[in-house]
């Protein structure tokens, strides 16, 4: 377990079955930070109520699980977040959606038939503290999107599948989005997504990353 006072980077996984792994995994070999690693949805929130003090940032990561499901541990997660909003903060797929549903967003079915958009697209970025504005290629699989932007939120990234494909909150050093930037070889492989034939495909979404975990380190 990670002292409480030492510098660190906190990675909440809310798997509700099989944990992203290899993906904290290479987190953990990019970060300038050491990480704690949480599984609140598989394990409760023990751990994060230890180990989360003093961290110097959070990331929260994807989940088959829905917000629109509120279940206790996405009450009590919720909760811990927003007694610790002033840490910076990156919310990727559930975590993207949590985010939005907390500040008071609109998260709901893309379809009416609750169809998964699966694959890769192309997201267009305009500029905030951790990203300049930029466009890339990012790996993206979800059936429900952000729908109505949080009063206290803007939105900066979209696409034109998904027009709310990144947030910032206006005062708060939070950031979200849609996609999965994280994503490995291993990740594409779990859910079923075809490798691409580019082997620097993932490394714009890694270029996401390692900004958001050098402006933690640098807080």
């Amino acid at each position: 377990m990670l002292s409480a006072n030492k510098d660190h980077i906190v990675v909440i996984d809310p798997a509700v079955r099989t944990p992203e792994l290899d993906c904290f995994n290479h987190l953990a070999l990019t970060s300038p930070l050491p990480l704690s690693y949480h599984l609140p949805a598989l394990h409760g929130m023990a751990t994060l109520e230890t180990e989360g003090v003093g961290a110097k940032g959070v990331i929260v990561l994807g989940s088959s699980s829905s917000v629109l499901e509120n279940r206790d541990w996405q009450v009590s997660l919720g909760r811990w977040l927003k007694q610790r909003s002033g840490v910076p903060m990156l919310g990727i797929c559930f975590g993207h959606q949590l985010f939005a549903h907390l500040y008071g967003g609109v998260v709901d079915f893309m379809y009416t038939d609750n169809r998964k958009l699966s694959g890769f697209r192309e997201v267009t970025f305009t500029a905030s503290r951790v990203w300049p504005a930029q466009k890339g290629r990012l790996t993206v699989t979800h059936r429900e999107a952000v729908l109505g932007c949080p009063p206290e939120m803007e939105v900066i990234a979209s696409s034109p599948e998904v027009a709310i494909e990144g947030l910032a909150h206006k005062t708060l050093p939070i950031w979200t989005l849609q996609a999965h930037p994280e994503a490995t070889p291993a990740f594409l492989r779990n859910m079923h997504i075809p490798a691409p034939e580019r082997g620097d495909a993932l490394d714009f979404g890694w270029s996401l990353i390692r900004s958001f975990l050098q402006y933690c380190a640098k807080a």
